[in-house]
């Protein structure tokens, strides 16, 4: 048995085999009073080889990563690997459960939860036990994402660059073998709530992606993260099959990167879609005054050469409401400096 607060399992995760259980939050609201929440949890393991963690469902909108990993689990037989693969498909099952990016029990952002001053409440419990019990069992962590309701990504790694060079290589390493068409590059100083800061705390390898979003399943970005997590698995020398590697661009969203931002209510047309590469000086969105027929609030263009790496699914907006964000590409060898 596994427990941690208000988290318990008693899960095997380390005979060899095939199996599925759960880990059970214990929350006591009106719909759950006489009730736990379950945490779909499974494992395939044979044989001696590396663990890696696979999550998907840390934000309840976010859709290809959880059918990812449904479809490992599906498909992939102890029999198949050397190693042990841990999946959990649906991290915050009550965000999974309300299509919504936070929990409806306590407004909790999974991958801002992680952090010691977190709080005490449902989603904060989910990844202390994570933080505990499963990132310590992995030697890399794969996190699925996407860009939710509200956004679309390009479909990308997303790789955090701590102090620790030894695994910023490995991390970085990591990246390139999973060959989305892009991988966005940031940094993490270690203070962080994100699953990725909790990885660099441990020494864990760890690379997140996101692949589409707009609230909705798409197959493209579905096969970019299929495709990308076998060859991960192929590279630990987990599964035998060697799928054809994929070069990977380079784009940072940290200090090389401009979000457009609106600063009136207002109608957005897009002269861009996503993955576009724009030069400085082309036009972005223009913003029109919806109370005000014909009247235009302002015109947008590129500051800078780049690549459409995230863009706004709502064209109607308020001030604040980022329009889109244009990222600069980086070569390999610039992110170890």
């Amino acid at each position: 048995m596994r427990s941690l607060g208000a988290i318990t399992t008693d899960f095997d995760f380390d005979t060899p085999g095939k199996r599925s259980g759960f880990i059970d939050l214990t929350y006591s609201d009106n719909d759950n009073a006489f009730s736990v929440i379950r945490l779909p949890v499974g494992v395939i393991k044979n044989g001696h080889g590396p663990t890696i963690l696979l999550t998907a469902g840390s934000h309840g909108d976010e859709y290809e990563g959880q059918v990812i990993l449904h479809r490992l689990m599906q498909t992939v037989a102890a029999n198949d690997i050397q190693g042990r693969i841990i999946l959990l498909p649906a991290l915050n099952m009550p965000a999974v459960r309300s299509r919504s990016r936070v929990s409806p029990l306590d407004h909790g952002n999974m991958n801002r939860s992680f952090g010691l001053g977190a709080g005490e409440g449902p989603t904060s419990s989910i990844a202390k036990f994570i933080n505990a019990h499963l990132i310590p069992m992995a030697d890399v962590i794969l996190d699925f994402h996407s860009g939710g309701s509200a956004t679309q990504y390009v479909n990308c790694g997303f790789l955090c660059l701590g102090p620790d060079k030894g695994l910023r290589t490995a991390n970085l390493e990591v990246a390139e073998v999973f060959g989305a068409p892009f991988t966005m590059v940031c940094s993490i100083d270690g203070s962080g709530g994100d699953f990725d800061t909790a990885a660099h705390s441990h020494g864990t390898r760890f690379l997140a992606c996101e692949l589409g979003g707009l609230g909705q399943f798409s197959l493209h970005s579905f096969k970019v993260g299929w495709q990308g997590v076998l060859r991960v698995l192929a590279y630990l020398q987990i599964i035998s099959q060697k799928p054809s590697p994929s070069k990977t661009r380079f784009i940072d969203i940290d200090t090389k990167c401009s979000f457009i931002t609106a600063s009136h209510h207002g109608l957005a047309e897009f002269h861009v879609s996503i993955g576009d590469t724009v030069s400085t000086g082309a036009a972005l969105v223009t913003l029109y005054d919806p109370h005000n027929f014909g009247e235009i609030f302002a015109k947008f263009h590129a500051d800078h050469h780049g690549v459409i790496a995230i863009i706004r699914r709502n064209p109607m907006v308020l001030p604040g409401d980022h329009l889109c964000l244009l990222a600069q590409e980086l070569r390999p060898e610039m992110l170890m400096s």
